[in-house]
This record gives structure tokens, C-alpha cells and sequence, in this order.
């Protein structure tokens, strides 16, 4: 399954854009976080991990996931974040999870169970990473399983199902025709259409 040029393209302009959404939306997090605490922040989560679903849900090929949320992370250092260098370590952690996703079903399964999942998986690699930055000692268990509830539930809906939207959208407007998406609802609809003939 090697990847095309135009499948690298793509993904490198989505990573950047998800990247320049990220930065504007860790911005936003700072006075989020001081009216409602960290804690309360957490349901803006999802967004931070919405570029892997976009890009394996077009592009359909392993590491595509992986690759486009490390991609938009290190867009969003490069470009200022106020997270640091953990913006990137952290995205490596949410893009291996969100991987994970995509893996539990060979890459064979692109649904919106299978993107929500991602999202979800994204969460909670992502709350490892946090586990062995701040230390075991920094979240009471309270806060920890309320973090990570959040984490779960945001990046199913902001990251799994929102990026199912974008895509939808993006693909009526026919700018998808040449990628793996298109390809695959097409075949779907050749088989539905010869087994409604039969």
C-alpha cells in the first residue's frame, strides 16, 4: 500500500492547516483554563486530534493517522506554541493511539464507530503521555479518571465524529474524487446497485 504523491501532498496540506487550528486553539485553551481550570478545559481536547481521523479517513493507508497528528503537532511548535516542545511529544503519543484504531481492523474499516474510536484511543495514549511528564503524583485519582472521561468522550466527538463531518463536506464538493475515500464509496455503490439488480 504505498502511498501516491498526491496522497502526500494532501496530507501534508491538511496536517499543516489541522496544525495552524491547533495553535489557535492551545491560544484559546489559556483563558478557557483560568475561568474554568485545567480540568473543565479538558472538553476542548478533541480538536488536538481531529487531523488523524481527517487524513486516514481519505487517505485509508497505514501510518497515515500517525503521520498527519506528529505533522500538525510539530506545525503547532514551530509556529509558537505556548505548550513547547510537548506539543510535538505529546501529539507522537495521541497519533500512536489514534493508529491503533485504524489497526484493530487491518485498515479496512473506515466508519464512524472506527474515527470516533481513534479519537477516543487518542485520548488516552495522550493522558500516558501526560502520566509520565508530570509524574504519577500530579493528578489525585479523582481528576485523573475525570481527565481522561473527557479526553475520551472529547476526542470521539470533536476529533472522531467532527472529522467525519469535515470530510463528508469536503467530499461533496467533489475536491476528493481522486483519493481512496471516493474510490471506495464508488465500489460500494457498484456492488449495491448490482445486488438491487438481482
Amino acid at each position: 500500500m504505498k502511498w501516491k504523491m498526491k496522497e502526500v501532498v494532501l496530507a501534508v496540506i491538511l496536517s499543516v492547516a489541522c496544525g495552524v487550528i491547533y495553535l489557535g486553539w492551545s491560544t484559546l485553551w489559556i483563558p478557557i483554563s483560568a475561568l474554568v481550570g485545567p480540568v473543565g478545559a479538558s472538553f476542548m481536547f478533541g480538536i488536538w486530534v481531529i487531523a488523524s481521523p481527517i487524513v486516514a479517513y481519505i487517505i485509508r493507508k497505514p501510518g497515515a493517522a500517525f503521520i498527519a497528528e506528529v505533522a500538525a503537532a510539530a506545525v503547532e511548535l514551530l509556529t509558537g506554541s505556548h505548550f513547547g516542545l510537548s506539543a510535538l511529544l505529546v501529539g507522537v503519543f495521541q497519533g500512536i493511539g489514534s493508529e491503533i484504531a485504524f489497526a484493530l481492523f487491518r485498515y479496512k474499516r473506515y466508519n464512524l464507530f472506527t474515527l470516533m474510536l481513534s479519537g477516543a484511543l487518542a485520548g488516552v495514549i495522550g493522558m500516558v503521555y501526560n502520566l509520565l511528564a508530570n509524574g504519577f503524583g500530579y493528578y489525585t485519582a479523582g481528576v485523573f479518571y475525570t481527565t481522561l472521561a473527557i479526553h475520551i468522550i472529547s476526542g470521539a466527538i470533536l476529533g472522531g465524529w467532527l472529522g467525519k463531518v469535515v470530510v463528508d463536506a469536503l467530499a461533496k464538493t467533489g475536491v476528493l474524487e481522486q483519493y481512496e475515500i471516493m474510490k471506495q464509496t464508488r465500489k460500494k455503490d457498484e456492488i449495491n446497485g448490482n445486488v438491487s439488480r438481482m
